[in-house]
C-alpha cells in the first residue's frame, strides 16, 4: 500500500475526534485490506482514463486490476468525463488552465503546520484558484 498521509481523509473520522491517535497510530503497519485494494484499483483506472481523455500517454491498466467490473469502468469513466467538463468550465475564463493528476499536496503550511497531507487524484489550477477533484470508491 502507499505510504499514507498522517491527516488523510480515511482517518479524519478518528483524528478529528481524537487529535492525539495520529500520531500515535503513525508508525502502526498498514496492512491494508480488500477495500483498499479495490479503491487502489478504482483510482489506477481513473488515472488511465483521464490521462486518455486528455492526451497524454498512459498504458491501460485493466489486466492487472484484481477487482475491475463494469461498475468500475463506468465510474472512471464518468470520472474522467466530469474532469474534462471542469477543465472547459475553466477554460472560459482561462486559455491555458494546468491539469495535473495524482499529484502529493503538502499543505503543511497552508493549515499552520497541522500536517495535512493529502493525495488529490486531478488538481485543476487557474490564476489564483485551485480545484481539487478527486474520486472517491466505497461500499454501502
Amino acid at each position: 500500500m502507499a505510504k499514507h498521509a498522517l491527516l488523510s481523509a480515511s482517518s479524519a473520522h478518528r483524528w478529528m475526534n481524537c487529535p492525539p491517535s495520529a500520531r500515535l497510530t503513525a508508525d502502526a503497519k498498514d496492512e491494508g485490506s480488500d477495500f483498499a485494494r479495490q479503491g487502489t484499483d478504482a483510482h489506477s483506472l481513473c488515472e488511465h482514463k483521464l490521462k486518455a481523455a486528455l492526451g497524454m500517454q498512459t498504458e491501460d491498466p485493466t489486466e492487472n486490476l484484481d477487482y475491475y467490473d463494469e461498475e468500475m469502468e463506468q465510474c472512471a469513466e464518468e470520472y474522467a468525463s466530469f474532469v474534462l467538463e471542469q477543465v472547459e468550465k475553466v477554460r472560459e475564463h482561462c486559455t491555458d488552465p494546468i491539469v495535473l493528476i495524482e499529484q502529493r499536496l503538502d499543505f503543511l503550511s497552508t493549515f499552520q503546520k497541522a500536517l495535512a497531507l493529502a493525495i488529490a487524484w486531478s488538481l485543476l489550477t487557474v490564476r489564483w484558484q485551485l480545484s481539487i477533484l478527486s474520486m472517491g470508491w466505497a461500499f454501502w
